[in-house]
């Protein structure tokens, strides 16, 4: 993550130079405008949107659908305003500044939005509504209801009522009737295909009742619907009466007998049922003695105009002593009372948070910025490449944008040809099962209505399919009748439950394709490419109506076929997501083909240049590899060849500095802390501390005497050829070769003792060094010591020399030296054994505290025994402890006691020549000597 954000950083500061915090902040406050966006302040943010997404300050009520009032005045009405929609309160008494925000919902408990719809508002001005949960199969499918309650804060607070439908249920309609409250109880029913269940939910306590259940006669009449009314519940049946039917009672006696009213929606003012229905959407009438009589004509009051009822509610008015009605169109409010109406125009005030306007202020900041930024990136001086893609990257960007827009309208065009013909040949095929079917049972309201009405719904259901390989799966069938060009009626539908009796169906002839005399082709597209997320686009959907012949030859009566929207919906957002992946991929191969023809224009001169910069910095090797015969080659040439003349001049400088380094070692450079080697000079010395190792070629002199020059050359040579290597890889340097000795330094003890263990087993114990060297056997000497001394460089001025002065290093060759008399491989100091890292993991034998010839320090001396051979490193090891009990007792001044701990080794038969020299030593001390040391005056 780290080197990410540093790649980051990098790629900025060279693109955009002293701009660099202008796109910082620039980032910064575009990410803080996507956070509001996406936020949950979102709605107090930017508050209600039009369609074009513009901020609304007030509105009047428009585009409503649904509509709920409490007996105080207080209303609430839903709005079709954007994608989402909007919710405002309005209070009719007091005329109190009303309220609206989105539709959108949130649930408290799972955080999931939804927006709900069919309201009941409680004299608490508490909200109750329907939400419903769609199937994941990208239809149109209900897969939950529920009734919730939503606080004054827009949020859900809790449910009170739910329904879990089935997965094989196709169900596409709320089965909940309207919502309605009174007298402290929200009611309404749940409509079921073979019966109908009323149910009351007391508001206080949330407890919900069931009532009886109130099945369909087995002659075929059923509940065609049921609308809540005060105190009792009106059952609109499929032979055309109406009752009024209270909560848990039977049916009782018949208020009323439908003719040609469908009654859509009801209110009790005054004891008077008020109703109204969607074939006379403008008017209403009055429900009373079994006799429906006319109250106002709508059209007339307002404009002329027909207006369509949404919904009509009762209320009280402030100090009045008789109720009024509230009647809500789709694009206003009208009240009535006391046989009079007025009409109310309502202005909807949409409040703005504060968050509004700081968004508004950093989207001006944003837009200056990125202007500064644009200037910026325009004047700097920059590559040619830098320049060609300031110009190019907007050019390509615009025009991959513009192809994948038109690409976008173009399979979108080919999509929907293609499902508007499998909706024609669809049709025509199914149209067929209707040839001469008797459609006046159905339309005809009497006792024989429901059974043909049911009937006509399983043939219509038969054709549904619910299996995705199924040719007819993802469309709804319905039949509807058109008595003009303006007018269409809903006659049955396979998947709505309740009877529809004239309910409207949104078709118009006059303003839709005409495919052919039995054919009309409705298309509810979107032609926007931007706005595939907008409620038109989600509502969208394309519906094939093909000419049925019925039995009585009007022609009047079409099978309409219409395809999911949601179902059609997701194939242009799969659509969309292509173009969005592809395009932009397009986008990115053009900026590469650019970038490509700029890098090979640039190419050559960038590789000179580097290449130049890289011989400055030591590396001759480099050349540019052009082969052009043009200007620009025959630059790269001249580069070449000056490349090629230095580069031998530097090889003979480097074969010069390589064979000065085997005589001064460049370590020996390295600890004097200088760069080069030339930059050695005469009185150069530093004091550290070090392990000097010394190794000696036994019997070597009596050797030489039996060879000549040459051959004792290649002798040691063969000698030092091993070491050296051995040496190097154990981190140390060969100081100097001494005749047929060599002084090595170390800076780590456990080094040196690692490098002698394999010296020696590579030179002695390997019979091959043996045999290349011509004799039976070989043997060498090692000392080890450990301390500080003085590097540094001796001589005069034409004869320079490095070397280490030290009591250290006379110490190590001392030890060395003593191996010879102590019959040992290798002997190393106390001050190395402290060094150690680990000193327990070596097979180290103490042998005591000697005063060696010309050093007047005594030294605590071990034996290494890991490098000889296993027979004598078990015998060695075997007296260790033996042998060490004996140098205390010698240390503390018991000669006697040492010799007879010497001389049990001895009897024990586990000696070896330094018991044996040291009870020798012990032995011939004279009594005048009280050292307790043993001195070798000899080297």
């Amino acid at each position: 993550m780290k080197k990410l954000l540093s790649s980051i950083k990098k790629i900025v500061f060279k693109l955009c130079g002293k701009a660099r915090w202008l796109v910082f902040f620039a980032v910064l406050i575009y990410t803080a405008c996507v956070i509001l966006e996406v936020s949950d302040a979102r709605a107090y943010t930017y508050g209600v949107m039009d369609r074009k997404e513009k901020p609304i300050k007030s509105m009047p009520i428009t585009q409503a659908m649904d509509f709920s009032m409490n007996s105080n005045g207080q209303a609430v009405v839903s709005c079709d305003i954007n994608q989402k929609g909007c919710t405002a309160f309005i209070n009719i008494n007091t005329g109190s500044k009303t309220y609206a925000n989105l539709s959108e919902v949130k649930d408290i408990s799972s955080g999931e939005k939804f927006i709900p719809y069919n309201f009941a508002i409680t004299d608490d001005n508490e909200l109750y509504a329907v939400r419903e949960i769609k199937k994941s199969d990208h239809t149109e499918k209900i897969d939950e209801e529920s009734i919730v309650r939503i606080n004054d804060k827009n949020k859900m607070v809790g449910e009170v009522f739910k329904m879990k439908y089935d997965d094989t249920e196709s169900i596409r309609e709320s089965r909940i009737s309207r919502l309605h409250y009174y007298n402290g109880a929200v009611t309404f029913a749940y409509i079921e295909r073979n019966q109908i269940t009323l149910y009351e939910v007391d508001t206080k306590t949330q407890v919900v009742k069931k009532s009886q259940s109130y099945p369909n006669d087995e002659d075929g009449t059923f509940t065609a619907n049921v609308i809540p009314i005060d105190g009792s519940f009106l059952f609109i049946r499929s032979d055309g009466n109406v009752y009024d039917v209270r909560f848990n009672e039977p049916l009782g006696d018949i208020i009323y007998k439908v003719d040609d009213i469908y009654i859509t929606k009801a209110a009790v003012a005054n004891g008077k049922i008020y109703i109204f229905d969607v074939k006379h959407p403008s008017k209403l009438f009055c429900l009373e003695e079994g006799s429906l009589a006319e109250v106002a004509d709508f059209a007339k009051v307002k404009d002329g105009t027909e207006h369509h009822i949404i919904s009509i509610d009762s209320y009280r008015p402030d100090g009045a002593s008789a109720d009024a009605l509230a009647i809500c169109f789709d694009d206003g409010l009208i009240t009535y009372s006391d046989g009079k109406l007025t009409e109310d125009n309502i202005d909807i005030k949409i409040d703005r948070h504060i968050g509004f306007y700081l968004v508004k202020f950093l989207e001006f900041v944003f837009y200056i910025l990125a202007i500064a930024i644009v200037i910026n990136l325009i004047i700097r001086k920059k590559t040619l490449l830098y320049k060609q893609l300031i110009i190019a990257i907007p050019v390509f960007a615009l025009i991959s944008i513009g192809m994948g827009y038109l690409s976008y309208i173009l399979f979108d065009m080919l999509n929907t040809y293609d499902i508007q013909r499998e909706l024609e040949v669809i049709s025509n095929f199914a149209s067929k099962g209707f040839d001469g079917y008797d459609f006046s049972k159905v339309v005809t309201i009497d006792e024989n209505t429901g059974l043909a009405y049911r009937e006509l719904c399983n043939k219509l259901e038969s054709l549904n399919g619910t299996d995705d390989d199924l040719w007819n799966n993802g469309y709804v069938f319905s039949v509807v009748y058109c008595p003009d060009e303006k007018n269409t009626y809903l006659v049955a539908r396979a998947d709505v439950v309740n009877m529809p009796l004239g309910e409207i169906d949104e078709y118009d002839f006059s303003n839709n394709a005409k495919v052919s005399d039995d054919l009309y082709i409705r298309a509810n597209n979107y032609d926007s490419f931007v706005d595939i997320y907008n409620q038109a686009s989600i509502d969208s959907d394309i519906c094939a109506y093909y000419r049925i012949s019925d039995a009585s030859g009007s022609g009047d009566y079409f099978l309409k076929i219409k395809t999911d929207s949601k179902d059609l919906m997701y194939r242009r957002q799969i659509l969309f997501g292509i173009i969005v992946l592809v395009f932009p991929l397009l986008f990115i191969v053009f900026i590469a083909v650019l970038i490509a023809i700029s890098v090979h224009i640039t190419r050559t001169i960038k590789k000179a240049t580097a290449t130049v910069k890289q011989m400055a910095e030591g590396d001759l090797s480099k050349r540019v590899n052009y082969k052009s015969k043009d200007e620009l080659g025959e630059i790269c040439s001249q580069v070449n060849i000056m490349g090629q003349n230095l580069e031998t001049m530097f090889e003979e400088k480097d074969k010069t500095e390589k064979f000065y380094y085997k005589f001064v070692p460049e370590k020996f450079r390295e600890l004097l802390g200088k760069e080069n080697l030339t930059d050695l000079k005469l009185g150069d010395a530093i004091s550290r501390e070090i392990t000097v190792l010394f190794c000696d070629i036994r019997s070597f002199s009596i050797n030489s005497e039996m060879m000549t020059a040459g051959e004792n050359f290649a002798f040691v040579n063969v000698i030092y050829g091993k070491a050296g290597p051995i040496i190097r890889d154990n981190n140390g340097f060969i100081d100097k070769y001494i005749g047929d000795a060599i002084m090595a330094l170390f800076e780590n003890a456990d080094d040196a003792v690692k490098c002698a263990n394999e010296l020696y087993r590579a030179i002695v114990l390997d019979p091959k060094t043996a045999e290349e060297l011509g004799v039976s056997d070989i043997n060498i000497g090692i000392g080890i010591h450990s301390g500080m001394a003085m590097i540094g460089i001796v001589g005069e001025e034409e004869r320079l020399s490095g070397t280490v002065i030290s009591d250290t290093v006379n110490l190590s060759s001392r030890l060395e030296s003593l191996t010879k008399q102590y019959k040992t491989a290798m002997l190393i100091s106390k001050d190395t054994v402290d060094r150690l890292s680990d000193a327990e993991s070596y097979n180290l034998r103490y042998l005591g505290i000697i005063q060696v010839a010309g050093v007047n320090e005594v030294k605590a001396v071990y034996e290494v025994l890991d490098c000889l051979p296993e027979e004598e490193r078990e015998k060695r090891s075997a007296n260790k402890a033996d042998f060490r009990e004996a140098m205390r007792l010698f240390q503390l001044g018991r000669r006697s006691d040492a010799a007879l701990a010497l001389q049990g080794i001895i009897d024990a038969g586990e000696n070896d020549e330094v018991t044996d020299m040291y009870l020798k030593y012990i032995n011939e001390m004279s009594d005048d000597d009280k050292g307790n040391v043993f001195r070798f005056v000899r080297k």
